[in-house]
């Protein structure tokens, strides 16, 4: 029974049931598109950083009847819901959560033990934040409580050689996130999301591989929605359908 301070949504055009807080931070299009951003081999294990209630590792379990996932967030809160969430969608045999601060450093059990490691990190450094709301739920989940350079460390340290690293932030922060992930990784893949052709890029998805040196490149992006209102064919695909997100050429 979901609790009055809790509900219960559909994701992926009802395939994913996620139980969340039903208010402060609750799961956005930021997550699904994240999780339709990665791609795993059979066998291969997948770690998503600051999972919240779940949204990308229900939704990239639910895309991927094979995927082995783990969703870790320092919210016990958050960890709980993931963990019912899962039962819900009968993931209970490949999907995992686990709290955990990334401010306390990696443990053993974790590092250097996922192909991939993803995330929808806190979008906000603290002197962007308004000071007004930081003590609220959302700005919780929203505004950083560790540097990016030092979030992604963790999410590298969680990483195998030459694995596999993909975020999605906001596109205001391009010129800093490349730097950062430039330090570490190699083979940097940035796709836009516009949330109409005619408006600047929100939100940005950067993949890119641990130990591997390649030139960066800029990929054809993603536009939500249509000038009628609505998602557009392509994102709807994605958002409603469960279909993978290109790094590759343009959608048709």
């Amino acid at each position: 029974m979901t609790s009055a301070a809790e509900t219960t949504d559909r994701l992926l055009g009802g395939r994913v049931e996620i139980r969340q807080p039903g208010s402060g931070f609750r799961v956005s299009v930021d997550a699904v598109l994240l999780a339709a951003a990665i791609s795993l081999g059979r066998g291969e294990r997948a770690l998503d950083v600051g999972c919240g209630a779940g949204g990308a590792t229900l939704c990239l379990a639910s895309r991927l009847p094979y995927a082995e996932l783990l969703g870790i967030d320092r919210d016990a809160r958050m960890t709980a819901c993931l963990q019912a969430n899962i039962s819900a969608n009968n993931f209970t045999d490949r999907v995992a959560a686990e709290t955990l601060d990334v401010a306390g450093g990696v443990p053993g059990h974790m590092r250097g033990a996922f192909d991939q490691v993803f995330s929808n990190p806190p979008y906000m450094p603290p002197h962007r934040a308004d000071a007004r709301t930081v003590g609220d739920a959302v700005s919780a989940a929203t505004i950083e409580s560790v540097p990016f350079a030092d979030w992604l460390a963790f999410m590298v340290a969680c990483c195998k050689p030459k694995g596999r690293l993909t975020i999605v932030h906001r596109a205001d922060r391009l010129e800093e996130l490349l730097a950062v992930v430039a330090e570490v990784a190699g083979e940097i893949k940035v796709l836009p999301i516009w949330p109409r052709a005619e408006a600047p890029a929100k939100r940005v998805i950067i993949t890119a591989r641990t130990g591997v040196q390649t030139p960066t490149e800029l990929c054809p992006g993603l536009v939500l929605h249509a000038p009628g209102g609505g998602y557009t064919p392509i994102a709807r695909s994605i958002i409603e359908e469960g279909e993978a997100l290109s790094f590759g050429a343009a959608p048709g």
